[in-house]
C-alpha cells in the first residue's frame, strides 16, 4: 500500500482535486483540458505500479509499460499547445507556430516509433519526449521576454499564467538537465549515491506546487493580477 502513497502521488492527486474545482467552469478549453491531462496522469501513474510489480515478479522489462507514457505523449502535446495557444496568444499571432510544432512532433513520434524503437510502441519515446520538453521550454521563456515588453502592469504575485508557465519552465528544464547528465547523477559521491529518481520526484513536487498555486489564482486571485 506504501508503494502507492507516494509524495508524488499524492500531489497529482491534489493538483487534480484542485483542478476540478479551481477550472471546471473555466471558459478557456486548454485551462479546461488541465483536468482531462491530470486525470489521466494520475490514472497512469498508480494505475502502472502494479503492472511494474508483475513484470519484475515475472522478470519482464519494466520498459514493457512504456506504451503507456508514449499515448500519455499525445495528450500532452495537445494540451500543452492549447495551454500556450492561450497564454501566448495574449501577446501574438501563434497559429504558425503551432502548425510547425505539431507536424515535426507528428513525424518524429512517427519516425521515432516505427524506424528507431527496436520495440515498437513498447519502448518509450525519449528522443520525442527531450523535443517536446525543449519546445516548452522555448514557449516558457518567450512567455518571460513577452511579459518584459509588456506595458501593461501584470501582478505576477497573483497571476495564474506565469506561476503555471514557471512550474512548467522548472520541470521541464531540470528534465532536461537531468537525462543529459543522467550517468554522471548515477555515480556515488561522497559515499552516497545521488539518487534520480529523488531528484525527479522533487521536480513533481514543485511542478505541480506551482499549478496547484496557479490553479487557485485563475480561480480566485486573478482579479488582483
Amino acid at each position: 500500500m506504501n508503494e502507492y502513497i507516494t509524495p508524488y502521488t499524492v500531489i497529482e492527486v491534489i493538483c487534480f482535486i484542485t483542478a476540478v474545482i479551481c477550472l471546471n467552469k473555466d471558459k478557456e478549453p486548454g485551462w479546461r483540458a488541465l483536468i482531462l491531462l491530470l486525470f489521466i496522469t494520475c490514472f497512469v501513474e498508480i494505475g502502472t505500479i502494479p503492472m511494474i510489480n508483475m513484470f519484475n515478479k515475472h522478470s519482464i522489462a519494466v520498459n514493457s509499460n512504456a506504451w503507456v507514457y508514449n499515448i500519455l505523449l499525445l495528450l500532452q502535446m495537445g494540451v500543452f499547445t492549447l495551454m500556450f495557444d492561450n497564454i501566448l496568444g495574449r501577446f501574438i499571432s501563434t497559429r504558425l507556430v503551432t502548425i510547425i510544432s505539431v507536424i515535426v512532433f507528428t513525424l518524429l513520434y512517427l519516425y521515432e516509433l516505427f524506424y528507431i524503437n527496436k520495440e515498437g510502441i513498447f519502448e518509450y519515446n525519449s528522443i520525442t519526449n527531450s523535443f517536446i520538453s525543449v519546445l516548452f521550454i522555448i514557449h516558457c521563456l518567450y512567455y518571460y521576454y513577452l511579459i518584459l515588453r509588456e506595458d501593461t502592469y501584470i501582478n505576477l504575485k497573483f497571476s495564474a499564467e506565469f506561476w503555471w508557465v514557471t512550474g512548467t519552465l522548472l520541470f521541464y528544464y531540470g528534465n532536461i538537465v537531468c537525462n543529459v547528465f543522467y550517468n554522471v547523477l548515477k555515480q556515488p559521491q561522497y559515499n552516497k549515491a545521488v539518487h534520480y529518481s529523488y531528484i525527479i520526484n522533487t521536480l513533481i513536487l514543485i511542478l505541480y506546487g506551482c499549478w496547484i498555486y496557479s490553479f487557485i489564482c485563475r480561480k480566485w486571485l486573478s482579479k488582483f493580477e
